[in-house]
């Protein structure tokens, strides 16, 4: 088409008033533009892009009948071709991040629209449009395609025409993730700077900021904590953007260690610990060694805690440090003879959470409960351990005058203690264990007929022959005698 033709402009907004104010900030066919025509609501507009064909929309978002939310999806969907600009009262965080997918090119806050700010906005339109280009900006690119071929460090040159966007003396790069973050702080952004997207995608978006002054905390001080800002240094000539991505993503890095912080930029971090202490891992692996798996845990923990200020170190290299102590105490706890079948199935999952965690504290917490179970592992197996020593010693001692509180003074336990812990360990309790396997020695010597069974009774740690021959028979259905005939028979 003739790029001496004006370009045509629809203004949507239900409040007469507004649409009156825009219509005369502007001495439209100087600029190159005209108005074609004015809708009230989203429905209305629909119509009439329909038989006006506008280059451009200039659109309210809160409107009767169909609000300007319906009516730029509409547009994205029946009508990509044709430049939006979004006008709002308010600044809804999630809508301009919307807004911005639904192919918005610029969202201006009715309290800071004036006459250099919709031109600014109708010009950065037009300059996008494929089929239609201002005799005073020749874009042969959309300009944030521009920006995002800039950004990541392609070799393209940024003429006057496109550079006269940004008039302002501060550029920054900023990144924004949305973390059910719900709006922007209600300066921001405003006509003493510009913000201009580079990249958008679901849930982390890159812009361009072209301001008066540079950014800081306080003009993201209404943001919620589910929201993070990251920001580079400030630079003065816009194409120092292709030098900021790795800028940028260094700093983005700072979140494994802040995750809390809405805002991040070098200048505001606090200084970094000097001294970085180096892990010991032989000396790790040898207090686990000799089963002082407490101190070792502790030397541990003491590391991560340290490590979750140096937030310096390289991300992926402390990933796989935690997964590396994973992995060789599963081989220890082997080699030690452990049970680990469980600790096992369930390392790759262990390994997966630390991989995947989004901070710092997230990563530790994982190793943390890992350790937990090593240490119900190791803790079962000494309560095992101490069974087998109580059992050995009733085995080599059950034909003595053997007490409850004989084994627990030579154990150096009370005999309460001694009672409850045996009943926890053991599906039966002291004196059901000692007289079974006193009664399993008695059936022996029962085979040997010319021992009389008072004798076996007290070889086998009954003083009392009667209690003897009761608990035989409980045991085995027989009295001794009887068990005896039924031997000799058989």
């Amino acid at each position: 088409m003739d790029t001496m033709e004006l370009c045509r402009t629809l203004i949507v907004d239900d409040e007469i008033l507004i649409r009156q104010g825009i219509k005369h900030y502007l001495d439209w066919e100087q600029e190159g533009f005209t108005i074609v025509g004015e809708a009230s609501n989203g429905r209305e507009a629909l119509e009439l892009i329909e038989k006006l064909d506008p280059h451009i929309v200039v659109t309210d978002v809160v409107m009767p009948i169909m609000d300007g939310e319906a009516l730029t999806r509409i547009m994205k969907e029946k009508y990509p071709h044709i430049g939006l600009i979004v006008l709002s009262s308010f600044s809804e965080f999630d809508y301009v991040r919307g807004a911005f997918q639904n192919g918005v090119i610029d969202y201006i806050l009715k309290p800071k629209l004036n006459a250099e700010v919709l031109l600014k906005a109708l010009r950065l339109a037009a300059g996008r449009l494929e089929d239609f280009h201002l005799s005073t900006a020749e874009h042969d690119q959309s300009l944030v395609e521009k920006l995002r071929r800039l950004y990541e460090g392609s070799d393209i040159s940024i003429n006057e025409e496109t550079a006269a966007y940004f008039p302002h003396k501060y550029f920054q790069v900023l990144s924004v993730r949305y973390l059910n973050a719900k709006h922007l702080p209600k300066d921001f952004p405003n006509q003493n700077g510009i913000f201009s997207p580079i990249l958008l995608s679901a849930n982390y978006d890159i812009y361009l900021w072209n301001g008066g002054k540079k950014l800081d905390a306080n003009m993201f001080s209404d943001l919620p904590k589910s929201a993070c800002i990251c920001v580079t240094e400030s630079f003065q000539k816009i194409m120092e953007l292709k030098d900021k991505q790795k800028e940028l993503e260094k700093v983005e890095s700072y979140r494994f260690y802040f995750p809390d912080w809405v805002y991040l930029s070098e200048e505001i971090l606090p200084p970094n610990p000097v001294t970085e202490h180096v892990f010991q891992m032989d000396c790790f692996i040898e207090e686990c060694k000799r089963d002082n798996f407490q101190e070792a845990f502790s030397y541990l923990n003491q590391h991560m805690n340290e490590a979750a200020r140096n937030y310096k170190q390289d991300i992926v290299e402390y990933k796989a440090f935690l997964n590396n102590i994973m992995f060789n105490l599963i081989v220890l706890l082997g080699n030690l003879k452990y049970e680990t079948g469980l600790l096992e199935k369930k390392k790759y999952d262990y390994f997966q959470r630390v991989g995947q965690a989004e901070d710092v504290y997230r990563a530790n917490e994982t190793v943390e409960s890992f350790l937990g179970e090593v240490e119900g592992i190791v803790k079962k197996e000494e309560r095992q351990g101490h069974m087998r020593m109580l059992k050995e010693y009733i085995k080599a001692h059950y034909h003595e005058a053997l007490s409850l509180a004989d084994i627990a003074n030579h154990f150096h336990f009370s005999p309460s203690y001694l009672s409850n812990y045996f009943s926890a360990h053991s599906k039966e309790g002291f004196s059901g264990y000692l007289n079974r396997i006193r009664i399993e020695a008695a059936i022996i010597l029962l085979r040997q007929n010319d021992i009389p069974i008072s004798k076996i009774s007290e070889q086998v740690g009954f003083s009392d022959h009667s209690y003897f021959c009761r608990v035989f028979k409980k045991q085995t259905g027989y009295s001794p005698s009887q068990y005896r005939r039924k031997r000799i028979m058989s």
